[in-house]
């Protein structure tokens, strides 16, 4: 029952986001910004396969009765965070440095922006690696 509360908490907190990526979105393409508009629908198609990954694998598992979160999702959760983190450090040393002559950002909360979405990104990136490594471990045995 806690896992079914689990799964319908991040169906509605992805539908929140979506939400408001399709708003932040038209209120773009109202005001002629393309870049933004299309930003937005980009980060709203992120989300919507990201919650249907989620939410499919999570009720896949509790259908076959298995807990969403068990000892091998943990650890590669936990190795995906901290490996996710250490990159994300240089990563914003590297955005600093590029940003007085390489990179012109707007200001300060555009760096922010997409800083936050890069460690995102290396986060799903790291997790997705290290999902599919303990999968081929466990297959491998």
């Amino acid at each position: 029952m806690k896992d079914q509360i689990r799964l319908i908490v991040i169906a509605i907190i992805s539908l929140v986001v979506l939400t408001t990526g399709v708003l932040f979105s038209v209120k773009a393409f109202m005001n002629n910004n393309i870049g933004g508009g299309v930003l937005g629908v980009i980060v709203a198609l992120i989300i919507i396969m990201f919650a249907y990954f989620v939410y499919k694998r999570g009720n896949k598992d509790l259908k076959n009765g298995f807990p969403i979160h068990d000892e091998r999702s943990k650890r590669g959760l936990e190795k995906a965070s901290s490996k996710a983190f250490y990159v994300s450090l240089y990563l914003l040393i590297l955005v600093g440095f590029l940003s007085d002559e390489v990179i012109n950002f707007r200001d300060i909360s555009q760096a922010t922006s997409i800083s936050v979405g890069l460690m995102a990104l290396l986060f799903g990136g790291f997790w997705l690696h290290y999902n599919k490594k303990e999968m081929w471990n466990e297959n491998k045995n």
